[in-house]
């Protein structure tokens, strides 16, 4: 539309502004002078030769019309997009453009969304506010973006000249914060100037609570510096006045104090904890020094460090030293100990060698200091930890690959540490040497024989924590070469049976081995001596193997039982049959030299091994000629559909497994028959999984409960006598899973009547789910005082729920239960309550060693982390 000295523009276009653009729209929006002497030209048009060029001297010069085009000095130089869905006015007398509904302004200094903007382009400056509708409510405020910063305002006067700008009514984010403004002034450098200011982390435009600044600067990515300033919850000012404040607004890591939590125990007084120094190393590294002290005297160091580098590696260390005093000197229960702790984790990442990698992760210190300087109950409960360094090694192509362990095992409460220092293993992946390089034709069976080499050497030590870094200790070492080469392959007879017969070759190499020798020693009652055997360690390499051979039979039978009526249309029993013919020779025999006769056995019944304390092992006494039986089964059944759109039948396990199995010892000439193990599982209405499995032994036992070469079924009359058995369950339910689909059928206005049909009706929806698991064991011991058996039964239960009441309401619990000393062995009750910007806690253990509770209302930003109320008893106080 076009009007005197006007243009009105309407459905979003969208202008390109330029200094030297031959458009006359954005020549004459850029704030030009003209003369025209043609007096029949159309007033207020101007005509540009589209093959114009632009002078030096910013003018532009028609010759047809003799037209002289001059650029205002202050016109706007760089480019401009800008839009609206309602419309946009350009007053070319006054040189404005006026642009209502979501406008849209572009420009590389900023991006600006306002329902009303004007562009003075001959003072180059810009003015955007929001628009009143006839409601009274404002609505389309200018949110702007400049230099990766987000603002909402309620006006905006900005220059593009200078860049500098006064906002009113204004909410900047600045590093997780939220900056109020009543007036706050832009600066060319970025700096913003500030009066009646809040700063708080709360993302209202009405804020839960803020700090009131009075008149502050803010240095984008380095502080607010602030004038008087004071603390307001729920628009209470409290009475704490700051003449000063100086809030950190980094995006990265900076070096600084860290602030102690306050607190106290009953055992260790009053205490500060976790205050110190943090130091940002530089981009890849940090590190925090921390301390702790109580008014008992006690004491603590620690030092918490990351490091990490993109692509390559990243890991943490963490070290801890604690003087643990509790009560006072003198009186009873005082104690006064050390404690120390080293925790590490290093990854490598795997781009930066995929051949390769090294990790490493370490968990150690006193056996204590969990007990007393635990920080979750998680923490106290845990009595082992591991360590470990490891490395491995492929290479592409080549069937080989190599690893190198370092790991360990702490109990502390047993005090004891198991070490494998180092742990190597070198090995050959499956290769088939007859196997044809061309694969034309079908393969023969001898083109299936595949072997592996496996080789690893160990070094070993069982130790106290205490004589960990003893002299003897290292004396206690055991170490050896492993290798075993495992030969098999696979064909089919009868076309439905699997035979895969295998070989297997395992050798050891030992540095030291033991004999054994008659010695004496003075009998204390008699007065004489007495024979006695007497162990020695002796130095040598010692390779001892052993060999067996195996030839496992496997095959499926399906089984079906179909029915006429009822929803079940058909049961199907697959059995999977196994039979296995193992031998192995006796290597106690004296040509293998591997075994002898204790000293002093007269009955030649009593051997012992060289290599009894071999950390691999010792070749295996007995000759073995065994046959393994092996029955798996499997029930499964079919259901009539209940929807008519789904034709197929639903398929529902019965049983997914029930295995049964022994062997029979050919060789041996007594026993030979193993014990027979049962095992199942199946899983119940899709949501419970039960498994559980027995051992019976099919011999009796004499008054000693020996076993003894008697069946029970001649005994007793039974197959074979029940000795253990488990069943466990364990499940998860929640709403979801019992949710239904919505019928499609009409439903009876009477019995569903809701009075307000012009609102949404919405369900009560409460989120929930609850978990099981049920653990029991029954293990049968002879008594031989009694001359009967008995059982010993272990059973316990262990509920988990969680639910939420509403969206901010989260509320959960657990319990364990031992049936057997019949109480509640733990539980838990923990409630949440999300309050916006802050957050409430309640954390309760009401039973037990652990009894304690924690209740906590604090705000969710780490910015005002110790701003909290707490209201705790420990559990280190029980």
């Amino acid at each position: 539309m076009f009007h005197k000295n006007r243009i009105i523009l309407f459905n979003k276009d969208i202008f390109y502004i330029k200094k030297f653009t031959l458009l006359v729209f954005f020549v004459i929006s850029c704030g030009v002078s003209f003369s025209q002497p043609d007096t029949t030209a159309i007033k207020d048009s101007i005509f540009i030769n589209n093959n114009t060029e632009i002078s030096p001297a910013d003018t532009i010069v028609n010759d047809s019309t003799n037209t002289t085009l001059k650029f205002s000095p202050d016109a706007i130089e760089d480019s401009i997009a800008y839009s609206a869905t309602d419309s946009m006015l350009i007053d070319l007398e006054n040189q404005k453009v006026y642009i209502h509904g979501s406008g849209h302004i572009e420009n590389p200094e900023m991006i600006l969304d306002a329902d009303y903007i004007t562009i003075d382009m001959d003072k180059s400056t810009l003015f955007a506010s929001g628009v009143t509708d006839t409601t009274g409510q404002e609505t389309g405020r200018p949110e702007i973006v400049q230099g990766g910063k987000e603002f909402k305002a309620g006006t905006l006067k900005y220059s593009f000249k200078t860049s500098e700008g006064i906002i009113t009514d204004v909410i900047t984010e600045e590093s997780g914060g939220y900056i109020h403004g009543a007036t706050q002034k832009l600066h060319a450098n970025k700096h913003i100037h500030i009066f009646d200011g809040k700063y708080t982390t709360c993302d209202l435009d009405h804020p839960h609570f803020y700090i009131e600044l009075t008149k502050a600067k803010i240095i984008p990515g380095e502080k607010i510096v602030s004038g008087p300033m004071y603390f307001v919850i729920a628009d209470v000012p409290l009475p704490i006045i700051l003449p000063f404040g100086l809030i950190p607004n980094q995006d990265n890591r900076k070096t600084g104090i860290l602030i102690p939590k306050y607190g106290e125990e009953q055992r260790r007084g009053f205490f500060l904890q976790d205050g110190g120094y943090y130091w940002a190393i530089n981009d890849y590294l940090d590190a925090a020094l921390t301390g702790e002290i109580y008014t008992q005297g006690g004491w603590g160091l620690g030092m918490h460090s990351n490091f990490k580098k993109r692509y390559k590696y990243s890991g943490n260390f963490d070290l801890k030293y604690n003087k643990n005093i509790f009560g006072e000197k003198g009186i009873e229960g005082y104690s006064n100990s050390s404690t120390f702790w080293v925790a590490s984790q290093y990854t490598q990442d795997s781009k930066a060698n995929p051949t390769s990698n090294f990790s490493m992760q370490l968990d150690f210190g006193s056996s204590k200091h969990n007990e007393v300087n635990a920080v979750t109950i998680d923490q106290f409960a845990k009595n082992t930890t591991s360590s470990s360094i490891s490395y491995r090694k492929t290479w592409p192509g080549k069937p080989f690959n190599f690893s190198a362990n370092m790991n360990g095992t702490q109990n502390t409460s047993e005090k004891t540490v198991d070490l494998n220092m180092p742990t190597l293993a070198f090995n050959v992946n499956r290769q088939f040497p007859f196997k044809r390089k061309s694969g034309a034709g079908k393969s023969k069976w001898y083109e299936k024989i595949g072997y592996t080499v496996n080789t690893s050497f160990k070094n070993t030590l069982n130790t106290y924590d205490s004589l960990l870094f003893e002299t003897e200790s290292f004396s206690q070492m055991r170490n050896g070469l492993k290798y075993d080469v495992p030969v098999s392959t696979s064909l089919k007879i009868l076309k439905f049976v699997n035979v895969t017969p295998s070989a297997r070759f395992n050798g050891r190499a030992y540095f030291d081995y033991i004999e054994k020798k008659e010695g004496f020693e003075l009998d204390t009652v008699s007065g004489g001596f007495k024979s006695i055997v007497l162990t020695d360690t002796l130095s040598g390499l010692k390779a001892p193997f052993d060999f067996s051979f195996s030839v496992p039979f496997a095959t499926k039978m399906y089984g079906f039982y179909n029915f006429s009526k009822g929803p079940v249309t058909k049961i199907r029993h697959v059995v999977s049959p196994g039979i296995s013919l193992n031998w192995r020779p006796d290597f106690s025999e004296k040509k293998w030299n591997y075994y002898d006769y204790v000293p002093g056995d007269t009955t030649f019944t009593q051997k012992y091994s060289f290599y009894d304390t071999g950390i691999y092992g010792k070749p295996p006494t007995g000759k073995s000629g065994s046959v393994g039986f092996r029955l798996g089964n499997n029930f499964e059944m079919k259901v009539k559909s209940r929807n008519d759109s789904l034709p197929e039948d639903k398929k529902v396990k019965l049983l997914e497994t029930l295995n049964f199995s022994t062997n029979y010892n050919i060789a041996a000439d007594s026993l030979r028959w193993a014990n027979i193990t049962m095992s199942g599982g199946t899983r119940l209405f899709d949501q419970i999984t039960v498994n559980f499995g027995a051992n019976f032994d099919p011999y009796i036992l004499d008054s000693l409960g020996k076993r003894i070469n008697t069946f029970e079924l001649k005994e007793n009359g039974k197959i074979a006598r029940f000795n253990t058995g488990k069943i466990s369950l364990s499940g998860s339910l929640n709403r979801d899973k019992f949710k239904k689909e919505n019928s499609k059928k009409e439903v009876s206005p009477v019995t569903n009547y809701y009075p307000y049909p012009e609102i949404a009706y919405n369900d009560c929806v409460i989120p929930w789910d609850f978990k099981i698991k049920y653990n029991i064991n029954y293990k049968k011991r002879f008594k031989t005082d009694l001359q009967k058996f008995e059982g010993d039964i272990t059973q316990t239960l262990g509920l988990d729920g969680h639910f939420s009441l509403t969206d901010k309401w989260k509320i959960s619990a657990r319990a364990d239960y031992d049936f057997v000393v019949k109480k509640i062995t733990y539980s838990s009750i923990n409630i949440h309550r999300d309050l916006h910007c802050w957050e409430m806690t309640f954390f309760v253990v009401p039973f037990g060693t652990l009894r304690s509770y924690n209740f906590r209302i604090n705000i969710k930003s780490s910015v005002f982390q110790g701003l909290e109320y707490k209201k705790q008893k420990n559990w280190h106080d029980n």
